[in-house]
């Protein structure tokens, strides 16, 4: 059986994740994710929780670790686990933050479902693939009608991205990425400077149905979130941008008429 038809298992997928992956096994798996929405949801899903992993733990990093939580100690566990039991794992992982005077303590995850949480969700997805160098989407820009089709059918409603060349930037592409709130789509656009920005979007459930525009302001994220006829939207980027707010109105005046 040769590389190319031997079928894409889970250790395939996780290698993907955790950039172990041979590079010539490489383009069966992302094929096999386009080929598969399912699949490429989880993944991307793994990867933003280990994102959120990294994130959570690093401002404690110079503190000794419990050996009960040492990472080095889990990673060795996994080798001899399925991959279920290593997820689960850092999935509470990430739900671990430090005391100020007591160690490690457990932390309530924000079940908010409001205009807040697409507003975090969306400077997650950009700090995670927006700055990605290798793989920033899953469908390129040439891709465009299976990508809407593939978020539309995700998020149960039709969302085609905005044409923002005319305000210089022009879409890279774009994926579907899990949620606390379930999947969501996300279009990377980029200027002729190489400045990338994040559109996010994904249903509201019942709250914040119809929100006004808010200011985004994270330690590494800037851009606006509000939510139309159900839908949140986001439009985010890692630097503070003179015309962000004027390309958040034209996203919001372009997609209010369609959704």
């Amino acid at each position: 059986m040769t590389r190319s038809e031997r079928p894409i298992s889970e250790d395939d997928l996780h290698a993907y994740v955790d950039g172990v992956l041979d590079a010539a096994r490489q383009p069966d798996v992302e094929q096999y994710l386009r080929d598969h929405p399912e699949a490429a949801t989880r993944v991307a899903g793994w990867q933003m929780a280990d994102e959120a992993l990294r994130r959570a733990v690093a401002w404690k990093a110079a503190e000794p670790v419990p050996a009960q939580l040492n990472v080095a100690r889990i990673a060795n566990a996994r080798l001899n686990q399925r991959w279920v039991p290593w997820r689960m794992a850092a999935s509470i992982l990430v739900a671990l933050v430090i005391g100020a005077g007591s160690g490690w303590v457990a932390h309530t995850p924000d079940t908010d479902r409001g205009i807040a949480s697409v507003a975090s969700e969306a400077a997650m997805a950009q700090r995670v693939f927006a700055m990605d160098p290798m793989h920033p989407v899953e469908f390129a820009a040439d891709q465009q009608a299976q990508l809407v089709n593939w978020v539309s059918a995700r998020l149960g409603r039709p969302v085609v991205p905005p044409d923002l060349s005319k305000s210089g930037y022009h879409l890279m592409g774009g994926r579907v990425v899990a949620t606390d709130h379930g999947p969501a789509g996300m279009f990377l656009y980029q200027n002729a400077d190489g400045h990338r920005m994040t559109l996010f979007v994904r249903p509201m459930g019942k709250i914040d149905m119809n929100a006004n525009m808010q200011p985004v302001q994270m330690a590494d994220t800037t851009g606006f979130v509000w939510a139309n006829n159900g839908l949140g939207i986001s439009l985010v980027a890692n630097h503070p941008m003179a015309n962000l707010h004027d390309l958040a109105n034209q996203v919001r005046s372009d997609m209010g008429s369609r959704i």
